[in-house]
């Protein structure tokens, strides 16, 4: 008998011999309460009962006859299955934290002035290590060392975009890793140059290492406090379990620090980096799928392969080429016969490679190295996914359900943005704008769609994403109009790819992602009835209270009253 079976079995016998028995005693009872269950019939209760850190009943009010022990009433708020991010970075996301952290700011000036307070706070030797510029606010998005110099002249600054493959240095930094005119692109890299030939102070995916490699790394105490904070940042909201999208083997070992003092309260897989795109890479040694499915284990039975770069620096690998000056297709970080044998091979031992795709030829080399590597070994349980999709081919879109590769969308980036406007429209011209993030398309050709913050790129905030996903606008209200609002998706579509398409690509969703008895209690109270406020309200909404198997994690005063 199956787990969901037994439960229903108890509850059945307790129905019967209820007239003449006491209630039975359980852990936590929520009532008064709208749940919503997230399964395929969208279904809805009032109460939930909840022991040994799983679901035990879910009904109305007459469960209270049942069952007996502390109780929350929740003044009739909205219950939903804990978020899933399908793509974070929580170790490097907790690293700029603890750093001079740029993100969120919209301007020049502002950036100044946040660097200029960063540079006071150090001792003269001392490098500025930070990260999150807005690549949209420079020219190109390539940024000159100029600024930074006029910061500091002798200060080594280090800064990260908030895209993770472009850095911008200073002058000092570069002349301390010995980056001059004369210094060549590295393979699966370029430094941008002036019109002299001298570095201009971005460097550009893998030329990225070229300074980190000087850069002094961060003390482990301060990256685990940093990923301390990540991770009560996640249960703020509403996040309870997260897939790691580009984990190294030095993050592995944090993560497993966590693990054991008991910090690590998310359910997590780790996709192991295979290639370095400029921040770090993870070995085949550390891929492990014997875990696979133990909700209560730190997984690492995932790889990550990033195919292609990204638009703004014009590294996205393009069926077409770019309308700019420059031209040409972008770049593929491995030839077909690499990513195809790498592929097949992880396939083939039923690892799970989530892809990095941003260009539509990017997005479809992924699908392309699926298709031989199924070819080579049949079809299996790998549950492979396609992040980012910012562009894909019309002929491709049917292929993610044939292949039953799930695509992984960054919704928040669906909006127009100055990403899209200043220097996306630029760069690859009106036609191809007028076709990004094709989610809706994706989804009425079959696709799973599954959803990832891409935190600290962007926000972490699942609300922000669904409010865009539903209507390609900017949830904030500061930019007007929509990016290809017919590539909007449902509301309960967009639920879903938070709650149980995330719990499937983590091979978790007979534990996790939807409210049915049997199930861990992974859950969250929020204080707004998402389906019945208009659409544009979704992104107010706030968690109140973040359970993961049924234990705490995250409070607000005003998440209900215990009884």
């Amino acid at each position: 008998m199956n787990k969901k079976a037994a439960i229903a079995a108890v509850i059945a016998l307790t129905s019967i011999l209820g007239a003449c028995e006491a209630p039975q005693s359980v852990d936590l009872i929520l009532t008064d309460a709208r749940v919503y269950h997230a399964d395929q019939h969208d279904s809805l209760s009032s109460t939930l009962v909840i022991d040994n850190g799983r679901i035990l009943a879910a009904g109305d009010a007459s469960l209270l006859e049942l069952f007996e022990g502390p109780t929350r009433a929740l003044q009739g708020r909205l219950v939903l299955p804990g978020f899933h991010d399908a793509h974070t970075h929580l170790i490097y996301g907790g690293r700029q934290l603890m750093q001079c952290d740029l993100s969120g700011l919209v301007s020049i000036v502002a950036i100044q002035s946040k660097l200029a307070d960063c540079d006071s706070a150090l001792d003269p030797e001392e490098w500025l290590l930070g990260g999150g510029w807005n690549l949209s606010l420079f020219p190109d998005a390539n940024p000159n060392r100029s600024m930074l110099d006029a910061i500091n002249p002798d200060r080594a600054t280090v800064l990260v975009g908030e895209d993770g493959h472009s850095t911008w240095a200073s002058s000092r930094a570069l002349a301390l890793a010995g980056i001059t005119a004369e210094t060549p692109n590295p393979p699966d890299g370029v430094i941008e140059r002036d019109a002299s030939g001298r570095p201009s102070g971005t460097l550009r995916e893998t030329a990225q290492n070229l300074v980190h490699a000087y850069a002094p790394a961060m003390l482990v105490d301060d990256v685990l406090i940093g990923a301390e904070r990540a991770i009560q940042m996640a249960h703020q909201f509403g996040i309870t379990s997260a897939i790691d999208a580009a984990t190294t083997t030095e993050d592995i070992e944090i993560y497993e620090q966590l693990k054991a003092s008991g910090a690590l309260t998310l359910r997590m897989v780790l996709a192991i980096t295979m290639n370095d795109p400029g921040l770090g890479i993870g070995s085949r040694a550390d891929i492990d799928v014997s875990k696979r499915g133990n909700v209560e284990a730190l997984r690492t039975d995932a790889a990550k392969i990033f195919v292609d770069g990204v638009l703004e620096g014009e590294t996205a690998a393009l069926i077409e080429p770019y309308d700019s000056h420059a031209g040409g297709h972008g770049h593929l970080h491995l030839d077909d016969d690499e990513l195809f044998a790498l592929v097949a091979s992880l396939h083939g031992e039923s690892v799970q490679v989530m892809f990095h795709a941003i260009g539509d030829l990017g997005v479809r080399k992924a699908l392309d190295a699926v298709e031989f590597a199924i070819a080579e070994h049949g079809p299996n349980d790998a549950r492979h996914h396609i992040s980012h999709l910012q562009l894909v081919d019309p002929a491709d879109r049917v292929r993610f359900q044939t292949l039953n590769v799930t695509a992984n969308m960054q919704s928040l980036w669906a909006m127009p943005d100055t990403y899209i406007t200043d220097i996306n429209l630029p760069a690859v011209g009106e036609h191809r704008v007028n076709a990004m993030y094709p989610f809706g398309s994706l989804a009425r050709a079959g696709a799973r769609l599954a959803a990832g913050s891409d935190w600290s790129v962007s926000s972490m905030n699942p609300f922000l994403a669904i409010e865009t996903a539903v209507t390609r606008q900017d949830a904030t209200g500061q930019i007007e109009g929509a990016l290809n609002p017919a590539e909007a998706i449902t509301l309960a579509e967009a639920v879903r790819a938070h709650t149980a398409h995330g719990a499937y690509l983590m091979h978790q969703d007979t534990e996790v992602g939807e409210l049915s008895e049997g199930m861990l209690a992974d859950l969250i109270v929020v204080d707004q009835d998402i389906f019945a406020i208009p659409l544009q309200d979704l992104s107010e909404t706030k968690v109140l209270l973040t359970l993961v198997g049924a234990a705490v994690v995250f409070e607000r005063e005003e998440a209900g009253t215990n009884g």
